[in-house]
């Protein structure tokens, strides 16, 4: 009975790997089945199974590795004292850019307008001509600098002048201006302002209208561990129009909690109601309830009192299912946890992105794991 073998977990491959390994140091036998190294990792993971007899020692590690894990990215959660809003001057932007005001007042957070222009670089430059090509080039660089400061200060009063209509004078509003590639300068920001928070526009100049969040977006969310908030072009944040309802969707990943604390803290302000969602396909809900009720329990413990309402819902359109969800409770934000493979990658498939913008002026928060 004791060489049974049970499983334990359910994980991408490289991540049931990793556990395979910290389990094995710990004298615990692995196996690893469903692996599919073609396909990455099928809709339920790789499993990681063990021996019945190393069952409890196994969970009581796991256990400990996560509290470590929780405790150690917990230090870098605080209030949200700092908001950056990188903007590209398109409408679009601008929306995002007063979303993050009212949000800094309500939040009582300073707000920092952020540019970033690029500046091509020559590569092939004949030797004859290479003097006078360096002083167009330093010209046109200046030049380019020049035009994207003037209008990043024109675009700054423009923001003051709003918050000033509004009353919220009391928002700290600076700017910075970088050349480069923008999702390494966001990162870069991110590392030395320590936002808590990055507020972008879903849409700039030259995208597609067939995009949910832009490309520059995803590509800031993959370079940076700080929530990023992503405001389609119609959604406003006014005191009539508060963040009431929120659904938090998850895949059940140990991302969860972090983003779950995460998210309490951003919230925190407000006097919100929490739907958590889990969207799974049909007759595919194992385990399900127990992880659910465990999640909704956490949530009571991040903060007291919160009104949370738990639901795993099935089918196959896992677009269709968060709409109809959406719709049915009134929801104002949907927060996720960015994991490879997980709900986030099924949101981005080409066509489901197509639905979202059409269909959705939803903001969408973003934790990545």
């Amino acid at each position: 009975m004791d060489d049974r073998l049970i499983t334990i977990a359910a994980d991408h491959f490289t991540a049931a790997e990793v556990l395979k390994a910290r389990l094995e140091d710990a004298g615990i036998k692995c196996f690893l089945k469903d692996v599919n190294i073609l396909q990455g990792a099928v809709s339920e993971g790789v499993r990681i199974q063990i021996r019945e007899k190393d069952v409890e020692k196994a969970l009581q590690l796991i256990h400990t590795w996560k509290a470590e894990q929780e405790k150690a990215e917990m230090k870098d959660i605080k209030d949200i004292r700092r908001i950056l809003a990188p903007v590209d001057f398109s409408d679009y932007s601008k929306n995002a850019c007063i979303y993050a005001l009212d949000m800094a007042h309500k939040l009582k957070s300073d707000l920092k307008i952020f540019h970033v222009y690029y500046a091509p670089i020559i590569d092939l430059v004949p030797i004859t001509d290479a003097y006078s090509v360096q002083v167009d080039m330093d010209i046109n660089l200046r030049e380019m600098e020049e035009s994207a400061r003037k209008k990043l200060v024109g675009f700054v009063n423009d923001i003051k002048s709003i918050a000033k209509d509004r009353g919220m004078e009391d928002v700290k509003i600076s700017y910075s201006l970088r050349e480069g590639i923008i999702e390494d300068e966001v990162a870069a920001m991110a590392k030395t302002y320590k936002p808590g928070i990055i507020v972008v526009g879903t849409r700039g100049k030259g995208e597609k209208q067939t995009e949910i969040i832009g490309s520059v977006v995803y590509r800031i969310c993959d370079k940076t561990r700080v929530p990023i908030l992503a405001i389609p072009e119609k959604s406003e944040f006014t005191p009539d129009n508060e963040v009431r309802n929120v659904v938090y969707a998850t895949e059940f990943d140990d991302s969860d909690f972090v983003a779950i604390r995460r998210l309490m803290n951003i919230l925190s302000p407000f006097n919100v109601n929490i739907y958590c969602i889990h969207i799974a396909k049909e007759g595919k809900k194992t385990w399900d309830e127990s992880k659910m009720e465990a999640l909704k329990h956490y949530f009571k413990k991040v903060k007291k009192g919160v009104k949370i309402e738990c639901n795993l819902l099935e089918g196959s359109d896992v677009f269709k299912e968060l709409e109809d969800y959406i719709k049915k409770h009134n929801i104002d934000l949907i927060a996720i946890s960015n994991r490879k493979r997980g709900l986030i990658y099924r949101l981005f498939n080409p066509d489901i992105t197509k639905q979202l913008l059409i269909r959705s002026t939803m903001p969408l928060l973003i934790f990545r794991s």
